[in-house]
């Protein structure tokens, strides 16, 4: 008992945490704090998002997955978390010729597009493996230390478990850039009037496929997070430090919501110096985000600001559940 208690207060004040924001006015922002300029980015303006063209999943090495159209649910929940990414999506009808230009470098022939320049990444899903079973349980019946008889009645057991790779690559270049495996899996279980366990497969399996899917979306939606920029720093009459970026709700921004700084050398080498957290309110012309004092002495205007889309210790699942997400 004292661990399940000890377990909710956890969750209760993690959750708590992860959806406090601190309230900013922007009319009290009158203190800038003299930041120096990025080497590489002196005059930051807007965010840069990345065009994403998705195509079509293939289930054809997975008869099970192929039988229960899972493709389709692994299609649904990829739009979805490129979306919430900030990522803007490409009509993949526009792409066929693409296509068959990846799968050609995938297979080790010449590797660049010389088409439209559609998009900037091409995501290619392949389900790897897919499984559904069925088992029947006889009903059983015990009896109790004070005499009282249970029966447990008889029931079907299914479950399934679904693999894929997600693979991203450059455009026009045709660089795999990002691989990705996840594997999901889902169980039900029903009371059974005879043997005869066969419903539900198809359902099973497209949730099992959309429980792959997530297993890796945290790690996807980091990648193609768009990048804003630093504008301006400030100091509050409270002593607290607030960047001004170039996030947007658009792009991926969201009250309460961490962020990654990262500076870029004259080189190209790109080095995290610090995070924040989006303040309330998430404005139109871009996001306030509160910093550390050590933080905010490290920082250049017009360094990269990235939406952290990384999960809790609770995981992802929680987190949306709770909100976090």
């Amino acid at each position: 008992m004292i661990k399940k208690s000890l377990w909710l207060g956890v969750v209760a004040s993690l959750s708590l945490g992860g959806c406090a924001t601190v309230e900013v006015n922007p009319r009290d922002l009158d203190n800038r704090v003299q930041l120096p300029l990025s080497v590489t980015n002196p005059s930051p303006g807007g965010a840069v998002t990345s065009k994403v063209v998705i195509f079509e999943v293939d289930t054809s090495n997975a008869k099970v997955a192929k039988e229960s159209e899972a493709g389709s649910s692994i299609q649904f929940a990829l739009d979805g978390y490129i979306n919430e990414a900030g990522a803007e999506l490409v009509d993949r009808n526009l792409a066929a010729k693409l296509k068959d230009e990846v799968i050609r470098a995938e297979m080790g022939g010449a590797g660049a597009y010389q088409g439209a320049p559609v998009a900037d990444y091409a995501v290619r899903t392949t389900v790897t493996g897919a499984s559904f079973g069925a088992e029947f349980k006889e009903a059983s019946r015990w009896t109790d230390d004070d005499g009282k008889t249970h029966v447990t009645p008889a029931s079907c057991n299914y479950a399934s478990r679904v693999g894929l790779s997600v693979d991203v690559y450059t455009v026009p270049e045709l660089k795999r850039v990002k691989s990705l495996r996840g594997t999901g899996s889902t169980s039900a279980s029903e009371d059974a009037r005879n043997s005869n366990c066969s419903k539900g497969g198809p359902s099973l399996v497209r949730r099992a496929a959309e429980d792959a899917v997530y297993e890796i979306q945290e790690e996807l939606k980091a990648f193609l997070a768009p990048t804003g920029y630093v504008l301006h720093g400030f100091e509050t009459a409270e002593g607290k430090y607030i960047l001004k970026t170039t996030l947007t709700k658009a792009i991926g921004a969201k009250e309460g919501k961490g962020v990654r700084i990262i500076n870029v050398t004259e080189e190209g080498d790109r080095y995290p110096i610090g995070e924040g957290k989006i303040a309330t309110p998430l404005v139109q012309s871009g996001a306030f985000v509160v910093v550390d004092e050590e933080t905010i002495s490290r920082v250049r205007i017009g360094d990269e600001v990235r939406v952290d889309h990384s999960c809790s210790i609770m995981g992802c699942k929680l987190d949306q559940t709770l909100g976090m997400k």
